[in-house]
């Protein structure tokens, strides 16, 4: 987690803990690529009503290919 710099801040001094958002400072490429990977799979895609009607319309052999 410390590569991809997901790890919280931290701001400490003495006793007083404030812990902040991610650090950000790990690879930001592949913490994009993360980022992107968990909100694909966290909002499936969806077949809006004309991609539905077209599908419907096609025929037997093009839906089995696709």
């Amino acid at each position: 987690m410390g590569y991809l710099g997901l790890v919280p801040g931290e701001r400490s001094t003495g006793e007083t803990v404030r812990r902040g958002g991610i650090t950000k400072v790990g690879n930001g490429r592949v913490r994009h690529m993360l980022v992107k990977s968990a909100w694909t799979y966290r909002h499936p895609p969806k077949v809006g009503k004309m991609n539905l009607y077209r599908l419907e319309q096609a025929p037997r052999k093009v839906r089995e290919i696709a």
